[in-house]
């Protein structure tokens, strides 16, 4: 799909490679479908978006396609070989069966000659509740104890569940807009851009337009939080 996108473009791999800084060996594997030959996660899928970018690709159909080639072959056993297996014999059926009628029957013997066992009567005693006190009087020290031992396993007190973290994001804006946009190398569109799920360390960040200077930026992107970079162009002299 991406040699097709790049030959209708009159595209060479060596362009490519040169405008986006990706190596050509990782858009050779690309092309030939050998993913082992481009590092796994994060940098994998930010290559492949750039290349469909490139070549004039929807990204979201790119990434669907590497999901469906990463997923598991399903290994299960064909159904027609299934089908050409032998039948099972019914004989250990049977003897299952024989198993349990004599079972029932041994059961069914003995509940007609034990006598039933003769139930007793439960009395239950109602609870004595603990005087309230009166005023003046100091409450016991066992009164204390089991109004704590109340609160500590009270089911309101439980603790809240930990909040889920919020996804590290990177939003760039440029003045004017539609300037080229990439981290590390990677090219990540235009601007305005918003980069999700990026790992956490120290950015260089770069921006450029024709007829503008471009310019670089440092910055440091902490985990679960939202960055934003708006940078001004200045005319190329």
């Amino acid at each position: 799909m991406l040699r097709r996108a790049r030959e209708l473009r009159g595209l060479t791999l060596e362009r490519i490679a040169l405008e986006t800084k990706i190596p050509q060996r990782h858009l050779e594997a690309f092309e030939r479908d050998n993913l082992t030959a481009v590092p796994s996660g994060f940098y994998q899928r930010a290559e492949l978006r750039t290349y469909a970018q490139a070549v004039g690709l929807d990204q979201r159909l790119a990434l669907a396609e590497l999901e469906s080639a990463l997923a598991p072959v399903d290994t299960r056993e064909p159904r027609e070989t299934r089908s050409r297996q032998a039948p099972m014999s019914p004989l250990p059926y049977i003897a299952v069966a024989v198993a349990g009628i004599a079972v029932v029957a041994v059961l069914f013997g003995r509940a007609n000659v034990e006598p039933a066992p003769q139930l007793q009567p439960r009395v239950e005693t109602p609870a004595v509740s603990d005087p309230a006190p009166t005023p003046g009087t100091a409450t016991s020290d066992l009164g204390a104890s089991s109004a704590a031992t109340q609160v500590a396993v009270d089911p309101t007190q439980a603790a809240a569940p930990v909040p889920v973290g919020s996804v590290t994001e990177l939003v760039v804006t440029t003045q004017p807009e539609g300037a080229r946009v990439t981290v590390n190398g990677v090219g990540w569109g235009a601007s305005p851009a918003t980069i999700q799920y990026l790992e956490p360390g120290q950015k260089r960040i770069r921006v450029s337009k024709e007829g503008y200077a471009a310019v670089e930026r440092v910055l440091q992107v902490d985990e679960g939080r939202r960055h934003t970079l708006d940078i001004r162009l200045e005319s190329a002299p």
